[in-house]
């Protein structure tokens, strides 16, 4: 095979260099202050240009995915009460059944360096478990923050979404510049399979 040197008389050799981002990592806090039963869930998904897909349980985090809620669930359970994806990309501080003397009800941890290459989307999501929507929920939100505490979204769901009971808070989007953070606020009636539905 014929090879030639692409440096020129004068010209330095370029050094290897490797990127030093160990990948993003995002917080995801869920507040509420009622005895309703709000969740927080999140997706690994494929954004071929049609919408972001997912196309296993594996790749959906929910609390009715958790073998501790659910004996036929798929996601990993921690001894702290949390669960995670297999693949370790998300991870659910575990589901609060009520709003009550708690300053954080539920986190979502996305890990950055763990999502595999296949994923290029994360939606985020809260629903309430049940009938009710969030106009009944006192002062329920939902904040998105970056490693350094850098709030990226937030919105306050008993006055914004009030008559639905389930929004999409936002996706997290890979591109060639890392992972980005892009608002939806899309709002939805039914129960968490009802959107899932949307996405797979």
């Amino acid at each position: 095979m014929l090879s030639l040197a692409l440096t020129k008389p004068g010209e330095t050799v370029q050094k290897l260099q490797l990127s030093l981002n160990k990948g993003a990592r995002f917080i995801v806090e869920l507040r509420w202050e009622s005895t309703h039963d709000l969740d927080a869930h999140a997706l690994l998904a494929t954004n071929s240009g049609d919408g972001a897909k997912v196309s296993a349980f594996e790749q959906v985090l929910s609390t009715y995915n958790s073998k501790k809620t659910n004996p036929n669930g798929t996601l990993i359970s921690n001894q702290d009460g949390s669960f995670s994806t297999p693949c370790g990309a998300l991870t659910h501080s575990g589901d609060s059944r009520t709003g009550v003397n708690q300053d954080i009800d539920e986190m979502i941890t996305i890990f950055g360096d763990k999502v595999g290459s296949s994923v290029n989307e994360i939606p985020v999501f809260v629903t309430v478990h049940g009938s009710a929507t969030f106009a009944g929920v006192k002062t329920a939100s939902i904040t998105i923050k970056d490693d350094g505490g850098k709030v990226l979204g937030e919105y306050q769901l008993t006055n914004e979404f009030s008559a639905f009971n389930a929004v999409q808070m936002g996706s997290l989007i890979q591109s060639d510049k890392g992972w980005e953070y892009a608002p939806v606020g899309s709002g939805f009636m039914g129960d968490f399979n009802k959107v899932l539905g949307y996405f797979s």
